[in-house]
């Protein structure tokens, strides 16, 4: 698998694009004349562009889903003055896709990831408790999870979708969380580690099958769930673990998305369970609102309407 042409590169009318991307939306529709058509959003490395099917709708209906490695055979067309793709066939690719193949179809962070590396160790390295400092390298000897949390992007089209969001989400948060504790307190050690370990079991309850998708252990028992149950793994390793601190920090895990319909069964119940909880509200909904305006920008100040933040979103001059 080559692929060729990239979403940066579809400019002309007309242009035949045949190549590999990943769906991130699919929806059935119908026209004013009761026309019905597929709308699809293709993604890879450099941006997301949209695609119509007008023909077999209900047969290439069934080819393919949402976050699948599809081929695609179309041509490009301007409509309101963006590109656009006029379908003709597109299927799910059955092979599975290498970890160095995932990054040409999702973005990288700027810098890369060797930042991540460098500021991962400067916080696990500042921890003052050895008992809590020792989870890490723990997690650090379980080599495939450590490259994962490395790699996985934090969500699969929320925030941070891009190649190393998690571990740029978990950084953010415990950098944060140190200024959050000289002013309000708080235990600096826990407010670092609940950070980094927050959402760890988003390892396990996303997978590389094409793109990232939900496992089935993902769908079944959710990354809060898998957190708790990785944690436990990690502490089992570690002689002497204090129990306090390690159902502190399965509390974080618990309650980290703060209230019952937002997934957590528990409401945070300690100030570090609090900080970590309005941190990873405030990082994620920025960055996600960030990632929305960086490709669907109405003019030069306002996004397109977000649908699941259910507003418009005012751009400012840097500076």
């Amino acid at each position: 698998m080559k692929k060729v042409k990239y979403v940066s590169d579809i400019q002309n009318e007309q242009t035949e694009v045949n190549d590999f991307f990943i769906v991130v939306k699919k929806g059935i529709f119908s026209s004013r004349n009761n026309t019905r058509y597929m709308s699809v959003g293709l993604r890879d490395k450099t941006g997301t562009i949209e695609g119509k099917i007008w023909d077999r709708v209900d047969e290439l209906s069934t080819l393919f889903e949402k976050n699948d490695l599809v081929y695609v055979k179309s041509r490009a067309r301007l409509y309101q003055q963006k590109p656009q793709l006029t379908i003709t066939d597109i299927r799910r690719v059955a092979e599975g896709l290498p970890l160095e193949g995932i990054k040409e179809f999702y973005p990288s962070p700027e810098g890369g990831n060797g930042q991540f590396m460098e500021t991962y160790r400067e916080l696990v390295d500042g921890i003052k408790n050895p008992h809590v400092r020792s989870l890490f390298s723990a997690l650090e000897k379980r080599k495939d999870m450590f490259e994962k949390f490395f790699l996985f992007p934090a969500s699969v089209g929320v925030h941070h979708v891009y190649i190393g969001g998690l571990i740029e989400h978990s950084l953010s948060m415990a950098r944060m969380g140190i200024h959050t504790a000289t002013v309000v307190g708080g235990n600096r050690d826990v407010i670092i580690a609940g950070s980094l370990l927050h959402d760890i079991g988003k390892i396990e309850e996303l997978e590389l099958k094409g793109g990232f998708k939900y496992s089935d252990k993902g769908r079944l028992l959710g990354h809060i769930a898998l957190g708790v149950m990785m944690l436990e793994g990690l502490i089992k390793e570690i002689e002497g673990f204090p129990q306090e601190i390690g159902d502190i920090l399965t509390h974080i895990i618990v309650s980290h998305h703060g209230v019952e319909e937002w997934g957590s069964p528990k409401k945070p119940m300690c100030v570090e369970a609090l900080i970590v909880h309005y941190l990873d509200n405030l990082d994620a909904k920025v960055m996600g609102v960030k990632e929305h305006m960086k490709e669907n920008m109405e003019n030069e100040r306002w996004s397109e309407f977000h649908r699941l933040y259910e507003s418009f979103f005012y751009k400012l001059p840097e500076g």
